[in-house]
């Protein structure tokens, strides 16, 4: 004889089961559906963000001609860079569709150029030199002078008591070997022996890397990179010079070195400019809940012509806010 209630009962929890499954098959599909949404929109806001980046790109690049227009008009052959040009602007909160900007264009070439130390192979001392100035200026060990050296010179002796070739990077437990050239970005800098995160973020905001040998542009540097290119030259006495720059920056080098703070010092002339070639447009995007941030490396040639080098997705270099210059 057939239990009807116990038939009736099974067929309630199949009927409750089946209602579950379908209840957990729809929460899954509606919560996939909702991230591919979600992944959509990140992807579009991503590619709408890097399409305003380069536009921040093209402000730069725009600003950086006119500045070189501006300046052939006034002087036709005499070219300074200072904070006082032009291109020392920046967008701040600029909203275009809300959308929201930022930009900042800075010179680099007030900056010690690493790639200096070496030219066609050969070391240049007296760029080594002031290379070492600045790591003690830094309070960093000078012998990150002797590795770096061999990181870009062609040959492989060691120099030094600290120098480190192939036979070095070879016997680490993840081996490669040394570059034999020019630094292509200052990032490489943790793949030579000495220079771990510490010693490579104390030294970004003074450094950086350009394909051809640049002089420092005095009117643009800092006060460690200053101490580095001048001899002897004191704290007190640097920060004297870049107050007086930030109000009147100097027209020439001959000017400069004629400075009474430094006219009994001697110094390397050819190391030192009032111009500039090399320079950074900085971009910050903020799309929604999206912020995308781009640097892009740009050259100025003594023509006018503006073209990027490169770019990247993140920022390598910062512009540097001088604080309390005081006059001594």
């Amino acid at each position: 004889m057939i239990d009807h209630k116990n038939q009736q009962g099974i067929a309630l929890l199949m009927a409750i089961l089946i209602v579950a499954m379908v209840a957990i098959i729809s929460v899954h599909m509606i919560t996939e559906r909702q991230l591919q949404i979600y992944r959509t929109a990140n992807l579009f806001f991503r590619d709408q963000a890097n399409q305003y980046s380069l536009a921040v790109e093209s402000w730069g690049l725009s600003v950086l001609y006119q500045d070189f227009k501006k300046q052939k008009k006034e002087s036709k052959d005499t070219f300074t860079d200072s904070h006082q040009n032009l291109w020392n602007t920046a967008l701040f909160d600029f909203e275009v569709d809300q959308v929201t900007l930022d930009g900042t264009i800075f010179d680099l070439q007030g900056r010690f150029n690493l790639n200096n130390l070496v030219k066609d192979g050969k070391v240049q001392s007296n760029w080594l030199n002031n290379y070492k100035r600045l790591l003690t200026t830094l309070d960093l060990p000078v012998s990150l002078a002797e590795t770096l050296l061999d990181w870009l010179d062609t040959d492989e002796q060691p120099t030094g008591g600290f120098g480190a070739e192939d036979i070095y990077y070879i016997a680490l437990e993840h081996p490669y070997r040394t570059a034999n050239q020019k630094l292509n970005h200052l990032s490489e800098l943790l793949l030579v022996k000495g220079y771990d995160k510490d010693v490579y973020n104390k030294l970004k905001s003074y450094v950086f890397v350009a394909p051809e040998l640049t002089a420092v542009n005095i009117n643009t540097t800092t006060d460690k990179v200053l101490q580095a290119m001048i001899p002897g030259l004191s704290a007190a006495h640097a920060n004297s010079l870049l107050s007086q720059i930030e109000t009147t920056p100097f027209s020439s080098v001959s000017v400069f070195v004629a400075d009474p703070l430094i006219k009994d010092i001697k110094v390397q002339a050819d190391q030192l400019g009032v111009s500039s070639n090399y320079f950074a447009v900085n971009s910050y995007v903020h799309i929604d809940k999206t912020k995308a941030a781009m640097q892009s490396i740009i050259k100025r040639s003594n023509s006018g012509s503006v073209r990027v080098l490169n770019r990247q997705g993140s920022i390598l270099y910062e512009k540097i806010i001088t604080e309390n210059i005081v006059a001594q």
